[in-house]
């Protein structure tokens, strides 16, 4: 899950509204992945034009600039948002990816890997890689890279944010330069869609062992372009990868450039004036405005949104009635009306509403009932426990506005103090992803397929369940849906576990989880997978 918000900084999930310039298409994806935008608004020199341009070949040369809302906390695949928008494009860029989900269709797509088979019964599976790819470092990227990569992640010193996700591997054995054999800690239909996810970003073992300490901020991998600089919270400089697998005609660009511009309203700008090419956003609002100025406009809504995460094992949410009368007290529709201008899309589930993983209907929050939120507060503060809490935040204005809804929502109540605790953002990460040191937070998360997403994110034991829930039946119906091949039984699974997370309300989510990508219409080639990724050799200018 990711903590970044943007809103205008990272990372706040949207939604699009009719707008007059150009159109916005919603496709529901009848797969385990999401549902993709395919709108076109022209470019930023040109209004109201609508084109695709995923297939078009860029020219060969030049200076891609790609404002991000927010700087990276490391450039290996352990200390990085490997899974989340604010990170995949930069470690893509660098690495390249064994695999990918496309958002039409929530496939797992082969990059560098060919191919990715389970045995009889799920448990055991086979990569095979594509032959004479090396790291730009000119060691070769093989079998045995992939497992080292993998060791790491699970070694405990590391701290890897995969540590959940490695945990379903239990052994790795290199059968050859291009085939490893991989055996899991139980069955998992869904390996490959993991792969896709959270282990696709392969490190040069030669290069990693060489310094580990400093690899974070020099990196080295296999993909289409090469590091060059990073100048901490304004930009990286990364350049065309001379030995890059495909050949001489990729990458496109010379040179990529990503600037760090937090303020959501300047990176819009920045595009719109030529000061940058195309940002990726989860703000809720740039669909429209992006639109409203003619820009190109792709999107992808997929399972998670914005939610206040409660700290399940700490006073006072611990105790599963405050966190109800928090959800009973709160009102989705009035957030999106205060901080998203009513452009945002209201939620009452982690789910979309059209998701083939749950049934329809299904909520996974409870609703607005202040009557009833006063109840629960009145019996908490006469057992002498009257709720008290901070309210951690990411340090921007809209999440401050945000918090000060809740805040106010709150207050109006008896029994209830609540303070906002606004932080840089590599402090909340470090706080709520990494210590775990927080009452309630602010967090949005994205989830590209349910699979390992909401396995490693809810299942008790998980190094990755920031909110330290746990309940038995939603463990045992995250291993249903994990082993199953039967979409049927997948479907009733994750619906029990959503019925389970409105009965303990662990979370409340109150935004859908929507990426969206903008861009001149001097961009082309752009392919964005369901995890809000740019595919780096891919993409470039116009000849």
């Amino acid at each position: 899950m990711d903590n970044a918000r943007e809103h205008p900084d990272p990372a706040r999930p949207g939604a699009r509204a009719d707008v007059p310039v150009g159109r916005i298409v919603r496709t529901v994806v009848p797969a385990v992945a999401a549902c993709l935008v395919l709108g076109a608004c022209g470019g930023g020199d040109t209004a109201g034009k609508d084109a695709d341009t995923s297939t078009v070949a860029p020219g060969s040369g030049g200076t891609l600039t790609v404002a991000m809302a927010s700087d990276m906390r490391s450039m290996d695949p352990f200390g990085a948002l490997s899974n989340s928008y604010t990170d995949n494009s930069r470690l893509n860029a660098v690495y390249d990816s064994l695999f990918w989900h496309e958002a039409k269709t929530g496939k797992v797509m082969p990059q560098i890997g060919e191919s990715l088979t389970p045995d009889p019964g799920n448990a055991s599976w086979t990569l095979k890689l594509k032959p004479d790819v090396k790291f730009s470092d000119g060691t070769p990227y093989d079998a045995t890279a992939v497992k080292f990569t993998w060791d790491e992640h699970a070694a405990p010193a590391r701290k890897s944010y995969q540590a959940g996700t490695i945990a379903a591997v239990k052994a790795t054995e290199v059968v050859d330069p291009t085939t490893l054999k991989v055996t899991l800690t139980g069955p998992n239909a869904n390996f490959d869609h993991i792969v896709a996810s959270n282990l696709s970003f392969i490190v040069s073992p030669t290069a990693y062992r060489k310094d580990p300490a400093g690899f974070a901020r020099n990196p080295v991998g296999a993909g289409p372009y090469t590091f060059k600089e990073w100048t901490t919270g304004d930009h990286m400089t990364f350049v065309k990868n001379r030995g890059y697998w495909q050949g001489a005609a990729k990458p496109y660009a010379d040179t990529v450039v990503f600037k760090v511009i937090q303020d959501s309203t300047q990176g819009l700008e920045t595009v719109y004036s030529g000061g940058a090419d195309m940002k990726v956003s989860v703000n809720a609002e740039d669909p429209v405005r992006a639109g409203q100025k003619g820009l190109e406009t792709k999107t992808v809504t997929i399972i998670g949104g914005e939610s206040i995460y409660f700290n399940t094992k700490r006073a006072p949410f611990d105790d599963v009635r405050a966190r109800r009368a928090v959800h009973l007290a709160l009102d989705a529709d009035e957030v999106n009306k205060i901080s998203f201008s009513g452009n945002g899309t209201p939620t009452h589930s982690i789910f979309p509403p059209e998701s083939p993983l749950v049934d329809a209907g299904t909520e996974t929050v409870q609703r607005t009932d202040r009557a009833q939120a006063q109840r629960l507060l009145d019996e908490l503060a006469a057992e002498g426990k009257p709720l008290d809490f901070t309210y951690s935040i990411p340090q921007n204005a809209n999440a401050q506005r945000t918090a000060e809804y809740i805040m106010t929502s709150l207050r109006a109540l008896r029994n209830i103090s609540v303070k906002i605790a606004p932080m840089p953002i590599a402090a909340f990460q470090t706080d709520i992803v990494i210590n775990k040191n927080y009452q309630a937070a602010m967090f949005s998360y994205y989830l590209s397929d349910a699979e390992p997403g909401l396995y490693v994110n809810l299942y008790s034991t998980s190094p990755n369940n920031y909110l330290l829930y746990a309940n038995p039946t939603v463990d045992r119906n995250l291993d249903q849906a994990r082993t199953t091949n039967d979409p049927a039984q997948r479907k009733a699974a994750y619906t029990a576990v959503a019925a389970q997370l409105k009965q303990d309300a662990p979370l409340w989510t109150y935004q859908s989880s929507v990426v969206t990508a903008f861009h001149r219409s001097t961009v082309v080639g752009m392919v964005l997978s369901n995890d809000g990724m740019v595919l780096m050799d891919r993409i470039g200018l116009k000849g």
